[in-house]
């Protein structure tokens, strides 16, 4: 097994028509560079409202290819697909459509790596109770990678729980539903999983469940302040993860230059506000 280290991002929200966020991607990805990883994972919603405008998907993939890092890896978010079809209160869900759009500019919506030693997996846990033929498919690949002689990696946007994995609210989209949570997580009992990151909700948050390390990364676009309820920190940034041998340890980055831009007021008042900012056209002043 040999020293390495991968850096995630997260939660780019990137577009041409809503270009908010462009100046914090190139100081994340200029400090990415300066770090010199093996591998680069970016954990979901890499567009601003792929689901609805797919130039916001190629937009996406222009400046993520623009990232230098010898290996680039890339699970969706909701705001690249949309929410599997049997979560409740989505804006948007998947279909095979918005999917093949996907796959079209990114490639593979779920995978496994392995480097160093290590077998990294990813996930696209909007295939989760989707009814979609790539679900078989996707928990199939799932079984089967896990099969390693030796430590794993898992990567997804969604986290699979807030705080412990008996919660019960099915009617969140903020994790896994409980369902496909309990069926991955026995998964990954089964298997010698080290740490799950994840995104989606634009904190810094770390705990341990059943021996395994369950780490969210901070968005490089913006954060909520307000939402204590989620616990860890509202802040802009991203992860490095340095593996020596079979252990590994995940460090927070700030860099100076960054924006700390906070998007509490979108929280207010409708709760598809997100999204009826995405239909209107970004215009300059």
């Amino acid at each position: 097994m040999t020293d390495f280290r991968v850096v995630v991002l997260s939660d780019t929200h990137l577009s041409a028509s809503h270009p908010f966020f462009f100046h914090n991607f190139d100081v994340v990805r200029e400090a990415t560079e300066a770090l010199a990883p093996d591998m680069v994972v970016i954990t979901g919603d890499l567009a601003f409202n792929g689901p609805d405008a797919p130039e916001d998907l190629d937009v996406a993939a222009a400046q993520i290819a623009r990232l230098g890092a010898p290996l680039v890896r890339v699970v969706p978010g909701n705001h690249d697909l949309g929410y599997s079809p049997a979560a409740a209160d989505q804006e948007q869900s998947t279909t095979p459509a918005r999917r093949q759009a996907y796959l079209d500019r990114f490639g593979p919506d779920f995978w496994s790596v392995d480097h160093g030693g290590w077998r990294f997996v990813g996930l696209n846990p909007f295939l989760f109770e989707s009814g979609l033929e790539a679900e078989a498919e996707q928990r199939a690949m799932t079984a089967e990678a896990l099969a390693h002689d030796g430590p794993v990696g898992v990567f997804t946007h969604v986290p699979f729980f807030l705080n412990r994995p008996d919660e019960d609210d099915a009617a969140t989209t903020a994790t896994v539903a409980p369902g496909p949570r309990a069926d991955y997580l026995a998964l990954f009992r089964g298997a010698d999983v080290r740490f799950v990151a994840s995104g989606h909700l634009h904190r810094d948050k770390r705990l341990i469940s059943d021996g395994v390390a369950h780490i969210w990364a901070p968005s490089t676009a913006f954060m909520f302040t307000g939402r204590d309820e989620l616990g860890g920190a509202p802040l802009v940034g991203f992860l490095e993860l340095r593996f020596s041998g079979d252990r590994v340890s995940a460090t927070t980055h700030e860099p100076r230059d960054l924006l700390n831009i906070d998007l509490r007021n979108w929280l207010k008042g409708d709760d598809d506000r997100y999204f009826r900012i995405a239909e209107q056209p970004f215009r300059r002043p």
